[in-house]
């Protein structure tokens, strides 16, 4: 059977529509990493793809939010850089600390500890109320009971029963958690071996690798933070002289 070229035409534009929407970028899906260059170690971007995005450049980078990220060149210096995800920088500002945009505002506290508030600019402003998230009443929070750990909805009402060592908070849909598999031993704390949907349902599982003589390597993610666009940062142990920054996706594939 013969393909006319408008037929043919329809065929490619679809398939690069659906591969477009599969690979797009939203403005939070670069994270940020340490990486060993000629000049030490610098922070530089890498996409949900494991694929750096943002060479290693940076002294000091924050986590994108809204589409911007605060990174310093030089960590002795109070001056941080306003970059986009293509790495340009948008402004500057001078602070002793800054946080990551919300509503459309960052909180910035200057070098005598005052509190203010500028805009996706750098420009100060007064601070907006951000509207209310109803969202957040629908959210399973973790609660204790029975010397085990379960999750609900409000006060009173139970959703997943308390069977867990540990339990964190949601976001994305997923929650890290401990649960009891083959290993009778619970590590030390911020540690978990599973994240869970909220049905319950186990979607990633640390796997537990062992050295030669039998000491545990690696597995476990050690103080998870929340979901962002699919991906979630963690660490390999809670010794900070050794621990390794991790990233991995929804799908369990370890991005970094």
């Amino acid at each position: 059977m013969r393909c006319s070229c408008s037929m043919l035409k329809l065929v490619v534009i679809l398939s690069f529509a659906i591969t477009a929407s599969v690979f797009a970028q939203s403005p939070d899906t670069l994270y940020p990493v340490k990486v060993y260059t000629a000049d030490g170690y610098k922070y530089g971007y890498i996409n949900n793809q494991g694929y750096l995005r943002i060479k290693p450049q940076f002294d000091f980078a924050k986590d994108f939010s809204e589409g911007l990220a605060f990174v310093k060149s030089d960590n002795n210096s109070n001056i941080w850089d306003c970059i986009s995800t293509s790495g340009v920088t948008q402004f500057q500002t001078n602070a002793k600390y800054v946080y990551d945009f919300n509503n459309r505002q960052s909180k910035i506290i200057n070098e005598n500890d005052s509190i203010f508030f500028i805009n996706k600019s750098g420009t100060p402003e007064q601070f907006i109320t951000p509207p209310i998230d109803f969202d957040a009443k629908k959210t399973l929070i973790p609660f204790y009971g029975n010397l085990k750990w379960g999750y609900r909805l409000g006060p009173d009402v139970v959703v997943l029963p308390a069977i867990y060592e540990r339990a964190g908070e949601f976001s994305e849909g997923l929650a890290p958690v401990f649960i009891m598999f083959n290993e009778s031993d619970l590590p030390t704390d911020n540690c978990y071996n599973a994240f869970i949907n909220v049905k319950g349902d186990v979607i990633i599982k640390a796997e537990l690798k062992y050295d030669d003589k039998g000491f545990l390597e690696s597995s476990y993610f050690y103080s998870p933070g929340k979901w962002q666009n699919g991906v979630c940062r963690y660490y390999t142990s809670n010794d900070p002289s050794t621990r390794a920054e991790k990233y991995i996706r929804s799908d369990g594939k370890i991005i970094w």
